[in-house]
């Protein structure tokens, strides 16, 4: 006796709607997910003048505040140990000695930490803060942030963030 089977019919599943739902999570999900930034420092460079040479000045040695970030983490201003929770101090000091021809010099070794690196800009920038909403208290009777653009521009002139970074030349291995 022959066995015949009888074929059987796959019940089919209507999969037009999958492609619509899947795109609608995706949305969903884009939407409701927040997406962290990473942390940075906000800095404009001068513009590249290729026309005009520039030659190296000499600093009087006194105007110049020497920070540096050890491979172990140790911020030293002068070669003197400093914490960073003092540092803004300082640096706000130095800026008022001479406001328009202070400089402040950091350099970070390359095995340093990048969050010592970014709490050290940060008190920099904030002592800067500090002096520009002082000068802008005195003389427009508001924070710096609230003055308008033509003050604001003034008050840059005479308290101007004037940041040096040095970076160590170093071989392969790190050993400058």
């Amino acid at each position: 006796m022959l066995f015949r089977r009888e074929k059987r019919k796959v019940p089919e599943l209507n999969t037009t709607a999958t492609a619509d739902i899947s795109f609608m999570l995706l949305i969903f999900f884009l939407v409701t997910t927040s997406m962290d930034t990473d942390k940075g420092l906000s800095r404009q460079l001068p513009p590249v003048d290729d026309t005009e040479e520039q030659h190296p000045t000499m600093v009087k040695e006194g105007l110049v505040m020497r920070l540096e970030i050890s491979s172990g983490n140790v911020l030293t201003c002068d070669d003197r140990p400093l914490s960073i929770n003092s540092l803004r101090k300082m640096v706000r000091e130095h800026i008022q000695r001479s406001p328009k021809e202070h400089i402040i010099q950091l350099e970070a070794d390359r095995h340093s930490s990048y969050d010592t690196y970014f709490k050290v800009q940060n008190e920099i920038v904030a002592a800067y803060h500090e002096l520009r909403n002082q000068q802008a208290r005195r003389r427009y009777g508001k924070v710096y942030a609230l003055c308008d653009d033509v003050a604001q521009k003034k008050l840059r002139e005479e308290i101007p963030q004037r940041i040096s970074e040095v970076y160590a030349e170093g071989g392969e291995g790190g050993e400058p």
